[in-house]
C-alpha cells in the first residue's frame, strides 16, 4: 500500500475552539495468496471535526469522516456457502462510507472525570452501526489514577448478507466484519506514578495495567491483560 495524507488545524477563540480537517489517498494492490495476482483498490479519506472548550472541565467535539473505495473489495481467504459447497467471496467494487461522532469530556466534583463516546456510521452497501461508550476516572492520589468503561456496539449486515446462499448470486460474502452482529467491551485501567525513581528509571515514568473483556453476539470473547510504562525523556 502506498499512502499519501495531508491535515491542517486553526485555533479560534482564544484557543478554546479547534477546527481540524484531513484528507489522505491510499494505493492499495493486495495480493490473491497462494495465486501470485494482484488486485487494485484506490481509497479516498477525508475528515472534519470541532473541538470546543466551554469551560475549564467541559470539552467537546464534533466529527464527520467520509471514505469512498473503488477496486478490489472482496476478501480472497474467507468462503462464503453455496448450495452446501464454499466459494471465495465476491463484493462489490464501489463503496462509500460516513460517520458522524460527538464526544464529551467533563470533569467532575471529587477528582472524578467523565468520558462518553458515540458514532453512527453507514454505507452504501446498506451497512449502518451504532457505538456508545462512557467511562469514569479517579484521581486516588497525585500518583494514582484508574476508572473503568463500557462500550456497545451493534451493526447490520451488508445488503448482500446471507448466511447461506442458493443459485447464482451476484454478491456473496463469507467475511464476518460484514454480517450482523452485537458487542460489549469492558474495561478497567489503573496508572501509577512513584513519587521516587522505580528501577531506575527517571523521575515521572508511568506504570499503566489494563484489563478488557470483549464478546460478541458471533460468538467469540476474549479477556486481554496488558501493561505499560511510560518514560520521560528529558
Amino acid at each position: 500500500a502506498t499512502t499519501a495524507l495531508a491535515s491542517v488545524s486553526r485555533d479560534l477563540n482564544k484557543a478554546n475552539t479547534t477546527v481540524a480537517a484531513g484528507f489522505s489517498y491510499s494505493l492499495n494492490e493486495p495480493m490473491l495468496h497462494p495465486d501470485t495476482l494482484y488486485e487494485t483498490q484506490h481509497s479516498l479519506d477525508g475528515y472534519l471535526s470541532l473541538t470546543q472548550s466551554w469551560t475549564k472541565k467541559t470539552v467537546t467535539q464534533f466529527g464527520y469522516e467520509l471514505n469512498q473505495i473503488n477496486g478490489f473489495q472482496s476478501n480472497p481467504f474467507l468462503r462464503a456457502i453455496i448450495d452446501g459447497d464454499y466459494y471465495v467471496g465476491n463484493s462489490p467494487n464501489k463503496r462509500t462510507r460516513n460517520a458522524v461522532s460527538a464526544r464529551l469530556r467533563q470533569g467532575l466534583p471529587r477528582d472524578w472525570f467523565l468520558e462518553t463516546d458515540y458514532r453512527y456510521y453507514w454505507d452504501t452497501w446498506d451497512m449502518t452501526s451504532n457505538s456508545v461508550s462512557v467511562g469514569l476516572s479517579h484521581h486516588f492520589s497525585p500518583r494514582i489514577v484508574g476508572g473503568a468503561s463500557y462500550r456497545r456496539y451493534t451493526q447490520s449486515g451488508v445488503f448482500f448478507y446471507e448466511p447461506e446462499y442458493t443459485g447464482t448470486p451476484r454478491y456473496i460474502t463469507g467475511d464476518f466484519r460484514l454480517f450482523p452482529f452485537n458487542s460489549n467491551e469492558a474495561i478497567a485501567h489503573m496508572d501509577f506514578t512513584p513519587s521516587h525513581p522505580m528501577f531506575n528509571l527517571p523521575a515521572g515514568a508511568t506504570l499503566s495495567l489494563q484489563y478488557e473483556r470483549y464478546s460478541a453476539t458471533t460468538g467469540f470473547q476474549a479477556a486481554i491483560f496488558s501493561g505499560g510504562l511510560r518514560v520521560p525523556m528529558k
